[in-house]
């Protein structure tokens, strides 16, 4: 996956002329004046992205023939292999032990403590996770309406009619029968 940038501090070649280096970037990179004020600012800028590493060195080298100082960066996560070196009982823990104080990076994947940025990637972590559970909710939602679709709106059942049963005895048959009726 190409994920290699090139980037420019406005920083020139030391035997190099500022506005020469300027108008070539401009031609080159095909900006006009105000944009090529920007680069020059002292700010780092992305002049091209996403990139592989030997398309990212021609650019570099390109730039550098136009009196350009730029650097590489690789965006690529590096793998990092966590190690647990524990006492004798390290049977009795659990992973959940081991990282019960650990969150997982929602955009890279990068296991860490418990912090509001990435460590690897910036991320802003709390408001990653609360955009992760929007969409979950939306996700949730779009999978009720399409159940609703296909099986009808669900209702619930009703619960059984219970009737109610009279314990009394029923009345007896002799000559006062007749006053109970009424």
């Amino acid at each position: 996956m190409p994920n290699f940038q090139v980037l420019f501090s406005g920083q020139v070649a030391e035997n190099a002329n500022v506005s020469q280096v300027q108008e070539n970037l401009a031609r080159e990179l095909g900006l006009n004046a105000n944009k090529v004020k920007q680069l020059f600012s002292g700010r780092t800028v992305v002049i091209r992205s996403q990139l592989d590493q030997t398309e990212a060195q021609v650019w570099q080298a390109k730039l550098a023939q136009l009196g350009a100082v730029v650097r590489i960066k690789d965006l690529t996560p590096k793998d990092e292999v966590a190690t647990y070196s524990g006492g004798k009982n390290t049977a009795d823990q659990t992973l959940r032990d081991i990282t019960a104080a650990h969150l997982e990076c929602p955009r890279c994947g990068h296991l860490q403590l418990d912090t509001s940025h990435c460590a690897r990637c910036g991320t802003d972590l709390v408001a990653a996770f609360k955009q992760k559970r929007k969409e979950d909710l939306l996700i949730e939602k779009k999978i009720r309406e399409l159940r609703e679709k296909q099986h009808g709106p669900v209702t619930p059942t009703p619960a059984p009619i219970v009737a109610e049963v009279d314990d009394a005895p029923p009345p007896k048959k002799n000559i006062l029968g007749w006053l109970r009726r009424g």
